[in-house]
């Protein structure tokens, strides 16, 4: 058996190889080329092939060329050396050139700054689906109906007076308790689809006697808590997340009540854990 060999190089494109239908079996291999040729190769055969030989007009060879050229090695077994050597067939599809196309110029909508309130307790929160929001003069940030989670919040006071601040941490899904902050910083997470399972709220400073907390934070399942400064706010079993949550600081009334009707109520459960105060009720569910 004598073999010879040719090279066929192949330019980007879908090539097809077939057996001129007589003479000696063919093999198809990729060459080692050079490097010019070092085109990414995809190949498709008929039975028989094993993607590689060519024996009669029923073998068929498909390859995919992209990138750049690819070289074959083409070799004929022939059974003397004064055998005809068998011409492949080649047909060749073409594969016109990417055209890139123009960027197509769309009105890109800039969303509104944040605007807070130059006055009073202004709050900024992140709401699951929804994205950063703020209210002022004691709104509620987030919709108790729609269970969204509200994943992190801002407390902003710009009239602020120097002896007095609002100290705040939460409890977070994953992450325990975060470091407390105080106005102007951001408390929780945003994006991540985490849990606020607690939150405190406390007013801290020399005159911060003179000043009252008062809001409401509300938790999955339609449960609600109105905020007292120090008291950690939590669902009633610890599990439920943050949906809402409303803030004001007014000043302190000259003759403050001698006991708290929130914790003296017959409907409210007092426990601790983790060292923290919490407080849940059933009668707030709405």
């Amino acid at each position: 058996m004598h073999l010879k060999h040719s090279i066929l190089r192949l330019q980007p494109g879908i090539h097809i190889l077939r057996h001129p239908k007589v003479g000696a079996p063919i093999t198809v291999s990729r060459a080692p080329g050079d490097a010019f040729c070092n085109g990414e190769l995809e190949m498709l055969s008929t039975d028989g092939t094993h993607g590689a030989i060519l024996r009669d007009g029923s073998d068929c060879i498909v390859l995919l060329v992209k990138k750049a050229p690819v070289e074959m090695l083409i070799a004929a077994y022939l059974a003397s050396a004064d055998d005809t050597v068998p011409a492949i067939r080649l047909d060749t599809v073409g594969l016109d050139p990417k055209i890139k196309l123009q960027p197509i110029d769309t009105p890109v909508t800039k969303s509104e700054p944040l605007r807070i309130s130059e006055t009073g307790l202004s709050l900024i929160g992140h709401v699951e689906k929804i994205g950063d929001v703020v209210v002022s003069n004691g709104g509620l940030i987030g919709d108790p109906s729609k269970q969204f989670r509200l994943e992190g919040f801002q407390v902003m006071w710009p009239d602020k007076p120097a002896s007095v601040d609002i100290n705040y941490f939460a409890s977070v899904e994953g992450m325990g308790d975060l470091p407390s902050v105080t106005t102007g910083s951001f408390c929780g997470t945003r994006g991540e689809a985490r849990r606020i399972t607690e939150v405190t709220f406390s007013l801290i400073g020399a005159d911060s006697s003179k000043f009252e907390l008062v809001g409401t934070a509300h938790f999955s399942g339609g449960f609600q808590m109105p905020i007292s400064s120090g008291l950690t706010l939590s669902g009633p079993s610890g599990f439920e997340h943050l949906t809402c949550l409303g803030l004001q600081v007014v000043a302190a009334s000259k003759q403050k009540a001698g006991k708290n009707a929130w914790l003296d109520s017959p409907k409210t459960k007092t426990f601790k854990a983790n060292g923290k105060t919490k407080v849940s009720t059933k009668a707030s569910k709405s």
